[in-house]
């Protein structure tokens, strides 16, 4: 058989008839339309993207972090960087040789569907499926006032006296237990269990990251949960919770936040207990400053613990100090764009709903199970 690379070519078969086959590049590029066409019906189609959710993801996610797993560091800024090459190559290339103009933006644009395909392939698909509520026949709680302050006391208690107990927790055993957590807890709701090897890792430009104030984030390209390696240490359990639920199948960071905060109180360890309640309470100060009279407001701040309030304040002025302002403002400008985009209607203020989703869930009579 004789192929040209850009150009058909036939040969003659054994029946003598001449057969045409196309060259390499067009046969990715018609596999790359075909996953295309299947990401489109994901976002435009519901039930496509619940067929993807539990029975696609979970065999791309163990086959993708399975090979992430033989790297020792994160993979995705790779990719990233390897795409961006690409781009630019494909430009200079486009210049040095005097390619027409739409001879150089067709392989640009295949270049950007290919790099659309691996990231909502790999991961991002999840976002189209049939939400948690909808698909547990969960009723969301009325946000009022008179429940919120029901939720607000106890959650008050748990806070001081986690902040009262808090010693030290293993990181090695964390993970586990995060991990032991999802596979029995999360899959009960329609999500991904995890695997052993699926470990997170830390974002190879983490500088960038702690200018922006990201925590962590989850990797698509090959399933990997990255957190930050400047985390304070009571920080730590509950972005890692929150990011690992991503990996499960989580795309709301309002229901991460949630289901950070479920694993972290579910532990016998009061110090992982209490980075789940200080994990939180940014957002539940936003709440009850909304919901509460300013004298409610300050009588109930009154009432936290010296150490939980000195820990908020702590990383308040710590993450400040790593702040680079322009880069934040559009980092922050970008990430709300690309939650809009992919069906979150809040952006960014979808954080915020995870009191509002705590509530709602702790009405639904579906118990977690206390790990030790």
């Amino acid at each position: 058989m004789m192929q040209v690379k850009g150009k058909t070519s036939a040969t003659v078969g054994k029946n003598g008839r001449k057969e045409l086959h196309l060259p390499l590049m067009k046969k990715k590029t018609i596999i790359g339309l075909v996953l295309l066409a299947f990401c489109l019906a994901c976002r435009y189609h519901t039930p496509v993207a619940d067929f993807y959710a539990e029975h696609c993801y979970p065999v791309i996610s163990t086959v993708l972090s399975r090979i992430a797993s033989l790297a020792p560091f994160s993979l995705e800024e790779i990719v990233v960087l390897a795409y961006v090459v690409t781009i630019v190559d494909i430009l200079v290339k486009a210049i040095k040789h005097k390619d027409g103009f739409f001879k150089w933006l067709g392989k640009t644009i295949v270049v950007l569907m290919w790099l659309y395909v691996w990231f909502y392939i790999g991961w991002g698909n999840n976002y189209y499926r049939t939400g948690l509520y909808q698909r547990n026949g969960i009723q969301r709680v009325s946000f009022e006032p008179e429940a919120f302050r029901h939720f607000l006391n106890d959650y008050t208690r748990e806070l001081n006296r986690s902040a009262a107990e808090a010693g030290v927790f293993d990181r090695n055993k964390l993970e586990q237990d995060i991990r032991e957590f999802y596979t029995t807890e999360g899959t009960r709701y329609g999500y991904t269990l995890l695997h052993n090897w699926q470990h997170v890792k830390t974002p190879l430009l983490n500088r960038v990251f702690s200018a922006v104030l990201v925590q962590g984030y989850m990797g698509p390209f090959f399933c990997e949960s990255q957190v930050n390696r400047d985390l304070l240490e009571y920080e730590y359990p509950y972005t890692v919770a929150h990011e690992l639920s991503h990996l499960a199948g989580v795309t709301s960071e309002a229901e991460a936040g949630y289901w950070g905060y479920a694993f972290c109180r579910t532990s016998i360890n009061p110090a992982v207990r209490y980075s789940g309640y200080q994990g939180i309470l940014p957002y539940v100060l936003y709440n009850a400053k909304s919901l509460l009279s300013e004298e409610e407001y300050e009588a109930w701040t009154a009432t936290l613990s010296e150490k939980a309030k000195a820990d908020y304040t702590a990383s308040r002025e710590y993450w400040k100090g790593k702040r680079v302002v322009w880069i934040d403002k559009f980092q922050s400008w970008f990430y709300n764009l690309y939650l809009k985009s992919n069906g979150v209607s809040e952006g960014v203020k979808d954080y915020s709903g995870v009191v509002s989703m705590i509530m709602t869930m702790d009405a639904y009579k579906k118990p977690m199970t206390a790990r030790l």
